[in-house]
């Protein structure tokens, strides 16, 4: 059931990074070509430079938990390093990770809220919600505590049990 999910998640997940990766590659050349040849006798969007921005957020915060499951984000590991048992090694990863995990809380709860005080704000350019935007912070957090459980509750290796070919 928990790998059924995880694969379910890492499905949903990937598309919605690509879908976002390619609407921003997208308009992103699409402003470049309208920028510099202006002989097409069209101007750039008005709109494009700040969905670019913003749709750039979402994939930074979607790419938050497979930063996580890849194990690819910085840390500073001077103190851990000096840790000989091997279990007191992973009680200490396991505090940081569960520390991390209310960082990440935290985060999700205040995107959240302020998601939904800005529903009614729109776009300079264009009339879409900011919450649309806004919503980045809760969804990559709350992503991010996924992988983390997962890493809790299955170790450090659970992605290629999870992401295993049967």
């Amino acid at each position: 059931m928990a790998r059924k999910f995880y694969l379910l998640f890492d499905r949903i997940r990937t598309i919605m990074m690509v879908s976002v990766s390619a609407f921003t590659i997208i308009l992103c050349f699409i402003q470049i070509i309208l920028r510099y040849f202006t002989f097409l006798s069209m101007r750039p969007f008005a709109w494009g430079d700040e969905v670019l921005r913003l749709s750039a957020i979402w994939v930074i915060f979607l790419g938050l938990s497979v930063g996580i499951r890849e194990g690819a984000h910085f840390t500073v590991d001077l103190f851990l390093n000096k840790i000989k048992s091997e279990k007191a090694r992973q009680g200490v990863d396991t505090v940081i990770d569960v520390l991390v995990m209310g960082v990440l809380a935290l985060l999700a709860y205040k995107g959240f809220s302020y998601t939904f005080t800005n529903t009614m704000s729109s776009l300079q350019n264009i009339q879409i919600s900011m919450a649309w935007f806004y919503a980045s912070i809760p969804v990559g957090c709350l992503f991010g505590i996924i992988e983390y459980l997962y890493k809790i509750s299955f170790g450090k290796d659970y992605k290629t049990r999870m992401l295993a070919k049967r």
